[in-house]
């Protein structure tokens, strides 16, 4: 049974978890002093931090300890996490972010044993789904790629560089619509592969359609380049104004 104020997170990316973990905690204990280490770099005290777990500050009702890379020294963790949970203080917390979680280890034992456990994985990025559903004017999945990309942290520029170059792509490949794939990537010096996903294209673009795409995507390009607006959202009422 996990004892509350004891916290392990772990995932592939440890900015993400503390931008999305570490506010949650920070909710939860609004009035704490927060002692942070990184595992990499600092000295773990042990005996220091037990006795700064125990003894709050005067003006702090609680303490949260939080310990950023933990699995790299699990054993000095381990000793730090199993003294803790022997005699938890209520208003005080100690939280573990690791990139992974190795159960068969003792302090992965006590982590499943005592602690409330939090998997946070950065989505892998799958531009080219975007480019598929530009491909078939789905405006309903432009949306999801788009902000699927965008919880990615993927750039606004980016993912407008991205679209522009595969609609002067599409264009060209229109251009020479009647052609197979391999004939079509040799002329253009593209990827098979990539020449046969556009191609789809052609079922759901005309010429003036596209044409018409560049020119919009050609003032949208000015238009994130002046930092009025905001990008994501410019972006993605464009992209689904495309597909319309």
């Amino acid at each position: 049974m996990p004892l509350a104020g004891f916290y392990y997170t772990y995932g592939n990316d440890a900015d993400m978890i503390e931008n999305r973990w570490i506010p949650d905690i920070k909710a939860r204990y609004p009035e704490a002093r927060w002692l942070r280490l990184d595992a990499t770099i600092d000295d773990l005290d042990i005996g220091h931090l037990v006795s700064e777990y125990y003894s709050n500050a005067i003006f702090s009702p609680s303490t949260v300890i939080v310990v950023r890379n933990a699995d790299h020294k699990p054993a000095q963790v381990h000793e730090l996490a199993e003294a803790l949970v022997g005699n938890p203080v209520a208003d005080n917390a100690l939280v573990l972010i690791g990139g992974g979680w190795n159960k068969t280890t003792k302090l992965g034992k006590l982590v499943k044993k005592s602690f409330v456990v939090k998997e946070f994985s950065k989505p892998e990025i799958k531009p080219f789904d975007l480019l598929d559903s530009l491909n078939t004017k789905s405006s309903s999945k432009v949306l999801q790629f788009s902000n699927l990309l965008f919880d990615a942290e993927y750039h606004p520029l980016a993912m407008f560089s991205l679209v522009f170059g595969h609609f002067l792509l599409l264009r060209k490949i229109k251009e020479l619509e009647g052609n197979s794939a391999p004939v079509i990537a040799k002329r253009l010096g593209a990827h098979n592969f990539r020449i046969q996903k556009a191609m789809v294209a052609c079922r759901y673009w005309t010429k003036d359609e596209l044409a018409q795409a560049l020119q919009d995507l050609g003032e949208l390009d000015g238009q994130l380049r002046s930092w009025q607006y905001d990008e994501r959202m410019l972006l993605q009422m464009a992209l689904i104004k495309l597909c319309l």
